[in-house]
């Protein structure tokens, strides 16, 4: 059974400006340090190469055996992704959304549902990304002030 964790928070910046950063794949090489992510197959979109099909690998340094693909972009509104090609999971998909608070401070949410193939794995995995994202993106949206 798919487990989910819930992250939020507020950028002091507006929604456009937010979503812009989020819909990048280099943007989580600040904000997920020491994690580095690289774009290995574009998008459809030429205008948008991070877009709905782009796939991106995470790791550290040589090693990076996480592919997540983005499977919805809405401007402004949200961002989806699954974790793609991962004998050890079973269903991980990521769902970011945005919402204006104010004309200059965005809220991000941040969804994440879980199972991994191993029993009892998927707890530990969901508290170890809850804490890395939830710090990764306090320290990014400060870094933006």
């Amino acid at each position: 059974m798919n487990k989910k964790i819930t992250m939020q928070q507020k950028f002091n910046r507006p929604i456009d400006q937010v979503f812009e950063l989020f819909a990048k794949h280099a943007t989580y090489n600040k904000m997920f340090w020491p994690v580095q992510v690289v774009r290995v197959k574009d998008a459809a979109d030429p205008q948008r190469p991070d877009g709905v099909g782009s796939v991106r690998k995470l790791g550290f340094g040589r090693i990076k055996p996480l592919q997540e693909q983005i499977t919805r972009l809405e401007e402004n509104q949200s961002i989806e992704y699954k974790i793609i090609d991962n004998p050890l999971v079973k269903h991980h998909v990521g769902y970011i959304t945005f919402k204006a608070l104010t004309e200059n401070t965005t809220l991000v949410t941040y969804d994440i549902e879980f199972d991994a193939k191993l029993p009892f794995v998927s707890a530990i995995v969901l508290s170890q990304l809850k804490f890395a994202i939830s710090t990764g993106m306090a320290k990014f949206a400060k870094s933006l002030k």
